[in-house]
């Protein structure tokens, strides 16, 4: 039985919290105003010089900032008797449209005009939701408040073109109880226990788990599944959430039992190397009644998932070639049709491809990514463009922002996969664009369409009608928590917390779960792995924001020690734990005494450094710690580097200055 750790995640949280505000209690929060009845057309109000009112009185208000007018100052009643539990307010304005004129956006709040303060500023350039997150300090319980919408370099007046318009303000207060770092360690906990539920002790990892205790079990396994829980355990690692050496231990057990060195299981896979979709989780064979299709994209989610777990557990020799063997094994030129410009849906039992095909662009995108590195990879390069280049990759636009699309609307997590899973698409910069520009597309339309003051995220899982892949103008009225965590929206996401008391449902033993915005007394029953993780891995990355980046495989990576060169610390020295004890972004492995020799960087070589050196001849002392006496850089403390050392030794000693390049003979 895995004992999950709970303390130890504060060490890595330490000088990483975000200013994150909570909500608990009453959906939605604590509202304090609401403002949706303006002017329209927009032009029926002039208001040159700025515009001010008072809720609740106003019966019209100016509908759109450009032309018309650069600043609205809004006063407000904020009602006494604020609960000890308030945290911030958050004001939020939606922006339906965005015509010619872009500008930076600043909030202003204070307890009266002339104590306003800016708290948020925002560079407008689409029509979007506009959330600016208060402080509770700028106001004052009790009294008229105020806030300040204010524009940046606005042109106004007559023949001046238009900015923007909005159909809503709101005012909320958000209130939880606890620290804020709790609350996150506690929902990564809980998908942590998720993800050691699913697997099982033979290695397989089912796709899904209900969410009452006493529910029985019966997803069967998915390779996808495993791709999933391979990245989850890394990340679990990294945060110290679970013992190092378990982690690596299910990571080796995940891959032997795929690549079917586990006896008893045999996994389904075609001669091509895909496995079938849904696995029967004692011995590998496929699952009726569920999908059979042999899977280019479940497949691609496994290796990807094992060269990740390759980079991140980078002296693993066995997790090292379990993971290449996935990929050797596994023909993904084969899942592409050339004339098609696109990526088989499946796979035939005999080989080749099965009928149906995915242009571009979707999901699918992954298994281009992985048959542009094999040797063989004509059909990658001749597809390559319309899913690798963002500039190919077809686009559609909602309301001005554009999205990544197969035609239509795409659920998000086809872009969620892709950041965490997809080096060609996450160091990117237009891609990671589009990632967020999809973000602020769903938002508004969930605001727009239905009606939301906060929640938003259409994505795939469970829903009223059963499994549901919702999206733009296509959804079963259920939001996703995982998906705004996906996206790095944590205060929307802490919101979506005032809902879901961990306390108050077992359907809450796993973390966040979706939600109805039609019935709320709804709770899904089950949930997919792989789109709950996707709640684990937003949080992980709000501690630690280049933890996937840095491991996604096929980056340059000079110094072998599984982190991009991109985004090393240190590319030169080998440092896989990144350590960086000052937080100035040179890793610790750069930051050596001169001499190296000198480990407590006073100036000179001593018994003291002496004694730190005996430390790292045990082989239990890690090596990133002793990395300073690696004269020979050979990536080991050997019988050259301790000669090295007492040449700076015999020539220093306390108070007497090494030689900085003593030891270099």
């Amino acid at each position: 039985m895995t004992t999950i750790k709970a303390p130890s995640i504060s060490r890595v949280l330490t000088g990483l919290t975000l200013a994150l505000c909570v909500a608990a209690s009453t959906r939605a929060g604590t509202p304090i105003f609401e403002v949706s009845n303006f002017a329209y057309p927009p032009w029926s109000l002039t208001y040159f010089d700025g515009f001010t009112g008072t809720v609740g009185t106003t019966q019209t208000w100016p509908a759109e900032m450009g032309w018309e007018g650069d600043r609205i100052d809004v006063a407000f009643d904020l009602p006494a008797g604020v609960s000890s539990d308030a945290r911030c307010y958050r004001f939020r304005i939606v922006m339906t449209d965005h015509f010619t004129q872009s500008f930076d956006v600043t909030i202003h709040a204070g307890p009266s005009l002339a104590e306003l303060e800016p708290v948020h500023t925002e560079y407008i350039d689409s029509a979007r939701v506009y959330a600016a997150t208060i402080p509770l300090e700028r106001f004052t319980p009790g009294q008229t408040n105020w806030l300040r919408i204010q524009g940046t370099d606005v042109s106004v007046g007559e023949n001046e073109p238009s900015g923007i318009r909005w159909n809503r303000w709101r005012l909320s207060r958000t209130d939880a109880e606890g620290d804020l770092d709790a609350i996150r360690l506690g929902q990564l906990q809980r998908t942590t226990f998720y993800l050691l539920d699913a697997i099982q002790p033979n290695g397989m990892v089912r796709d899904g788990l209900p969410y009452p205790p006493d529910g029985t079990p019966y997803h069967p396994a998915t390779p996808d599944a495993a791709g999933f829980a391979l990245l989850g355990l890394c990340a679990a690692d990294r945060l110290d959430i679970i013992e190092h050496s378990h982690a690596e231990g299910l990571v080796e057990t995940i891959l032997a039992t795929y690549a079917g060195h586990t006896p008893g299981i045999t996994p389904d896979r075609q001669p091509d190397g895909h496995w079938v979709h849904f696995m029967d989780i004692n011995t590998g064979a496929y699952a009726p009644p569920w999908d059979g299709t042999y899977s280019p994209i479940s497949s691609a989610l496994l290796v990807s998932g094992g060269l990740f777990a390759k980079n991140h557990f980078v002296e693993n020799a066995t997790i090292a070639a379990l993971a290449d063997e996935l990929y050797a094994t596994t023909n993904f030129n084969a899942a592409i049709n050339v004339g098609a410009d696109g990526v088989y849906l499946g796979m035939s039992p005999t080989g080749g491809p099965a009928p149906g095909t995915l242009p571009s662009w979707n999901e699918y995108m992954l298994i281009v990514s992985l048959a542009l590195r094999e040797a063989d990879n004509g059909p990658a390069l001749a597809v390559a463009s319309h899913w690798l280049d963002p500039y190919e990759a077809p686009q559609v636009t909602y309301r001005g922002i554009p999205m990544l699309t197969d035609g239509g609307y795409c659920p998000a997590f086809w872009v969620h996969q892709m950041h965490f899973f997809n080096t060609d698409f996450a160091s990117n910069p237009a891609f990671e664009a589009l990632f967020h520009s999809h973000r602020q597309a769903d938002q508004l339309y969930c605001a727009m369409g239905m009606y939301q003051p906060y929640r938003y995220g259409l994505t795939a899982g469970t829903s009223p009608s059963g499994y549901s892949a919702d999206r733009i103008n296509n959804h079963t009225n259920v939001v996703s928590p995982e998906a705004i965590a996906a996206w790095g929206d944590l205060d929307t996401l802490l919101e979506f917390a005032q809902d879901q008391p961990p306390s108050t449902s077992s359907h809450f033993r796993y973390g966040l779960t979706r939600v109805s915005t039609v019935d709320p007394d709804w709770l899904p029953y089950d949930s997919g792995l792989v789109d709950h993780l996707f709640l684990m891995f937003g949080l992980v990355e709000s501690i630690d924001p280049l933890f996937f980046k840095q491991r996604q495989p096929f980056q340059p990576d000079a110094d072998a020690d599984g982190i991009a060169d991109a985004y090393d610390n240190c590319p030169g020295t080998y440092n896989p734990d990144q350590a960086d004890a000052d937080g100035d972004g040179v890793g610790d492995a750069c930051g050596c005494g001169s001499p190296a020799s000198d480990a407590d960087a006073d100036g000179d070589v001593d018994l003291l450094d002496f004694a730190h050196w005996q430390q790292c001849l045990s082989a239990s002392a890690p090596f990133d710690e002793c990395r300073c006496f690696d004269h020979n850089g050979n990536g080991a403390i050997d019988a050259e580097d301790l000669a090295a050392f007492g040449d700076c030794l015999d020539s220093s000693g306390p108070d007497i200055p090494a030689a900085p390049d003593c030891g270099s003979n």
